[in-house]
């Protein structure tokens, strides 16, 4: 079968697409699925390079938020049939025509959504409604600030905080990606290239501060949009695309707010049953209408590479997908 697979640790960019075998029929517990799409996150890209702090045995499958339709179920498995769409999570191993998965790491998508359009819903959506609703505790009329809102995980936090009753602040460094953002939700966007970015959002919040930070970004962003907290405020802190910030403690004192990691993969591990209630919101909100999770673009197999560098070169706005 078609599958990315990598053999070596290097350049995301790089990677090709190539033929390996099959997965083997599932076992106890296991359901194998055609994989209809897959999400493009920085995960995957930093396991493909090796930069990841866990790493993968050689040769490996990148691919680790998917969705797609069950082929077949192993015994014991009687909430699956062939034929069902789900989304699914796999540390790795999704960029292929098919993958071999327990069947505790799926969830059934209802009749209305398209595989390929829950294809993120395992990560970037995911970890923006985790960790706005159950962790930051985002409650409708209050203001969040989302960095690198551009991004996927950007992208995902605004519908999200807006599906939520927020009012949403964007920071983004072009007119496009802020153009991007407004058509995404936002109420207000913000260039923090520019020197009076802070001056911005303290004039649109009265100089109250916002109640929430999202932050994906990370390196010297941290600090500024930390000072920029109203008291009782809570700092997500998501990523670290621009590099690990330094905060001095004694700002949380001083603001009267709170900084909390979101690790949306480690919780799912340490505990499964979060799983339902995130995926089912994403669903019934897809199809009401209060987010729209279709892919800002599709990629074939063999435009990967082209992807991941779309991704790491900032070149890219909103949700990227892989179609096997």
């Amino acid at each position: 079968m078609r599958a990315i697979q990598i053999s070596e640790f290097g350049n995301p960019a790089d990677i090709r697409a190539g033929h390996i075998d099959p997965p083997a029929a599932p076992g106890p517990g296991q359901v194998r699925l055609n994989v209809h799409g897959v999400g493009v996150g920085y995960f995957d890209g930093l396991l493909i390079r090796g930069d990841y702090q866990i790493r993968p045995e050689l040769p490996f499958v990148p691919g680790s938020s998917l969705a797609g339709v069950v082929e077949s179920v192993g015994t014991g498995v009687t909430h699956f049939k062939p034929g069902d769409p789900v989304a699914a999570f796999a540390l790795h191993g999704g960029m292929a025509e098919q993958i071999v998965l327990p069947a505790t790491s799926c969830a059934p998508l209802p009749p209305g959504i398209k595989p390929i359009d829950a294809a993120n819903f395992f990560i970037s959506w995911a970890t923006s409604l985790f960790g706005l609703r159950e962790i930051g505790r985002l409650a409708e009329g209050e203001t969040v600030l989302v960095l690198g809102a551009a991004g996927s995980t950007g992208t995902t936090a605004i519908e999200c905080a807006r599906a939520l009753g927020a009012r949403v602040i964007a920071c983004a460094s072009t007119e496009a990606k802020r153009r991007h953002c407004l058509d995404h939700g936002a109420d207000l966007v913000v260039d923090y290239t520019a020197e009076t970015w802070r001056d911005e959002i303290k004039q649109a919040t009265a100089r109250k501060g916002v109640d929430v930070v999202y932050d994906p970004v990370g390196g010297n962003l941290s600090e500024a949009a930390l000072r920029l907290m109203a008291p009782g405020g809570r700092f997500l802190v998501v990523g670290f695309v621009a590099g690990i910030g330094t905060i001095p403690l004694n700002l949380p004192l001083l603001k009267r707010c709170s900084i909390h990691g979101v690790n949306w993969g480690g919780t799912v591990m340490a505990d499964p049953s979060v799983v339902a209630p995130v995926i089912g919101t994403l669903a019934e909100w897809t199809l009401s209408g209060k987010i729209n999770p279709t892919p800002t673009r599709v990629f074939e197999l063999e435009q990967a590479g082209a992807a991941f560098a779309a991704l790491f070169g900032r070149q890219s706005s909103g949700s990227l997908v892989i179609q096997p």
